[in-house]
């Protein structure tokens, strides 16, 4: 190992995060800005984040670090012209994260980044990389396209050999304003298609994975090319609510089903026609890694796998920008070391949120000494019995997850035998849209049983849609969506050890090995990080009991 340290700055629009990889264990920290603010999706220059690194900074530690569209430099630039921001950052003594005070610090072009998070996680050997987005670094980022016009990355296809990541096709895309002199500015992109598309239907460009959930409402209309697609959208009728009430109410829903649905539709075709084209130039290569934002389209993904065009495919637990930090930091860490093993499905997780985030029983104790706070040597057991009974948990354990999922680290959960489970949870507990599906998490020997699915089929990160096998529709009606699947998430013991035994446990009382699973947070914040974010939750939401570590805490 190394006895340097790698710390990755993810200075990205939306959601900025570090990550610190220890030479010495390989081991990441990854802190979220919106965690720590609790302001989802936070794009705010990461001092927060750098602040609790603090204490790792040593005279060899290598820095690099990304921002999407622009360097990070040129964002702090134009952030100085309108504020004082290298004086705010002079302050708190941060200017060895920034290249105006520090040119050692190494700029790593966005989808290389993602491609270098994807490969840490990687259960494969070797295989085909592809990275798409809403937009990735600009061209002149590539001084082989210096003489281009300016152009974004829309879309990456990279090689990977243990470790070694290698480019092999860039597809690139160019912003142009609206011809209607709105302020909205179209691409040829895919990904940003979606984004624009989000912004229609839900007033934020955030809102991808709703348009996803919206699509198998609508009836797809086809259609040749984006920009023109975007330019001839009737954007008088663009929803420019904030509220989940004011869309279920709006005159429009047929129109955004619909338009979900194309979108949809389109974004697919577009993927398998790439895939095709990749697989016959490089047919060497049968594994497949998808990342960026894109790759949270689960049911695209299981599209993908149903083709047969590669014969793995593995999506990694946090495709997203909240991955840039982990992605810059170990493009420095295996370019410095060389030093890359395979992680397999039966060790895959994503919890490395902040060493921090792990509650001491001592200060679980002393913060919730005002609740009734119970110890269970087997609190597995107990929390079964509570769900089994009908009782929505908010389920607390170890270091968070990294990404945008819950992966039974930071969930609620509960029983899919729960009677009208999901308008109860829209209702009272998650305030979200009707026709949004929640996911479910299964113990990873059951998932053939309950779902169609290949053999030892593994879905670690709810990566993937899958079919419910028909005799148990029923079953799971509260977690299967309109079309017949469920985003659900395999759980073996090596990789959530207490989570697999929790399942295990409620299997035994309800011949269920399935639980509803969806994320610990209500709608518009983000995932709960800390016992102090927790308790603030329990004390304003209904779950009938939280659970941290052992401790079963009620009102």
């Amino acid at each position: 190992m190394s006895n340097k340290s790698y710390l990755g700055l993810g200075k990205v629009l939306f959601n900025t995060n570090i990550c610190h990889i220890d030479g010495n264990d390989k081991i990441p920290e990854i802190a979220l800005t919106e965690r720590l603010i609790r302001k989802k999706a936070s794009g705010e220059w990461p001092h927060h984040a750098l602040m609790y690194f603090q204490d790792k900074i040593h005279e060899d530690i290598l820095i690099s670090e990304n921002r999407d569209v622009i360097t990070p430099l040129e964002q702090e630039e134009f952030a100085n012209d309108h504020i004082p921001f290298f004086s705010f950052i002079e302050s708190k003594g941060l200017e060895i994260y920034s290249r105006k005070y520090n040119r050692k610090i190494k700029f790593i072009t966005h989808h290389l980044a993602h491609a270098y998070a994807a490969s840490f996680m990687s259960p494969y050997e070797k295989a085909i990389i592809f990275v798409m987005d809403g937009a990735g670094s600009k061209n002149d980022c590539f001084t082989e396209y210096d003489n281009w016009q300016e152009h974004h990355e829309e879309a990456s296809f990279f090689s990977f050999n243990q470790g070694k990541v290698e480019p092999l096709e860039k597809y690139w895309q160019k912003f142009r304003p609206s011809k209607f002199n709105s302020p909205h500015f179209f691409s040829e992109g895919i990904g940003s298609l979606y984004e624009k598309s989000a912004e229609f239907i839900f007033n934020s460009k955030r809102a991808a994975g709703k348009v996803m959930g919206l699509s198998p409402y609508g009836k797809s209309t086809p259609f040749k090319e984006c920009y023109s697609f975007l330019e001839d959208l009737n954007w008088s009728l663009q929803f420019n609510g904030d509220d989940k009430k004011s869309w279920e109410e709006s005159k429009n829903i047929q129109y955004y089903q619909d338009l979900a649905a194309s979108v949809q539709n389109y974004f697919e075709e577009n993927i398998f026609r790439r895939l095709n084209f990749i697989k016959e130039k490089y047919p060497e290569y049968e594994n497949l890694i998808i990342c960026g934002g894109n790759a949270l389209n689960c049911i695209t993904n299981m599209k993908i796998i149903e083709k047969g065009i590669y014969s793995n495919i593995y999506v990694p637990p946090f495709p997203g920008d909240e991955s840039i930090g982990l992605g810059c930091a170990n493009y420095q860490f295996y370019n410095d070391t060389k030093i890359w093993n395979k992680v397999p499905f039966e060790k895959q997780h994503g919890y490395f949120g902040p060493k921090s985030s792990i509650p001491e029983n001592e200060e679980v104790k002393s913060l919730f000494k005002d609740f009734k706070i119970t110890y269970f040597e087997n609190i597995e057991e107990k929390t079964a019995h509570l769900l089994n009974n009908n009782n929505v948990i908010a389920w607390f354990q170890g270091r968070s997850e990294s990404g945008p999922r819950a992966l039974g680290n930071r969930s609620i959960l509960a029983s899919p035998k729960f009677p009208n489970l999901k308008k109860y949870l829209n209702d009272k507990i998650k305030f979200r849209e009707s026709f949004r599906p929640y996911g479910s998490s299964i113990l990873h020997e059951y998932v053939n049983e309950y779902f169609d699915v290949p053999d030892n089929f593994d879905n670690p990160y709810m990566s993937f849609t899958c079919k419910v096998n028909s005799n148990y529709k029923n079953l799971l009606k509260e977690v299967t969506h309109i079309n017949g699947t469920s985003r659900m998430q395999t759980v073996r013991p090596g990789q959530n050890f207490k989570y697999y035994n929790l399942i295990k446990e409620f299997g035994k009382l309800s011949n269920i090995y399935c639980v509803l699973n969806t994320s610990l947070n209500i709608m518009g914040e983000p995932i709960i990080e800390t016992i102090e974010d927790a308790k603030k939750f329990f004390e304003e939401v209904p779950v009938d009991a939280l659970i941290i570590n052992n401790f079963l805490i009620e009102k």
